[in-house]
């Protein structure tokens, strides 16, 4: 519902995808400096898949680069997409951070679930 009223507001598909384009990269590279950070701080967890550790490096550096890119050369587009993403912050405070969940919402996310 909420991408289809954007795409009426844009009123062009291409660009939210542009929009979202942008925060879609930002989290690809926040999850690989994750990956980082837990093979630092915790070095004894399983690995199933060994990666050396300059393909992250690496895989960042030109993440970072594009990023910049990206930033410099369409702002509003990425401050658009910003916008977007932060429109969920209130449905995660409300169903994942909260203690006090409606009833509906707790069935409907179901019981297996531990808060």
């Amino acid at each position: 519902c909420v991408s289809t009223l954007l795409m009426l507001v844009t009123g062009d598909i291409y660009t939210l995808i542009n929009y979202v384009g942008f925060v879609n990269y930002l989290w690809y590279g926040l999850t690989v400096l994750g990956l980082l950070v837990l093979r630092r701080r915790q070095p004894s967890l399983p690995r199933p898949i060994r990666v050396s550790l300059w393909v992250p490096w690496v895989y960042l550096v030109l993440w970072a680069g594009l990023l910049l890119f990206s930033l410099w050369s369409e702002p509003l587009v990425c401050g658009i997409g910003l916008g977007i993403m932060a429109t969920g912050a209130p449905l995660y405070l409300l169903a994942v951070r909260s203690r006090a969940q409606p009833p509906a919402l707790r069935r409907a996310l179901g019981t297996g679930t531990h808060w």
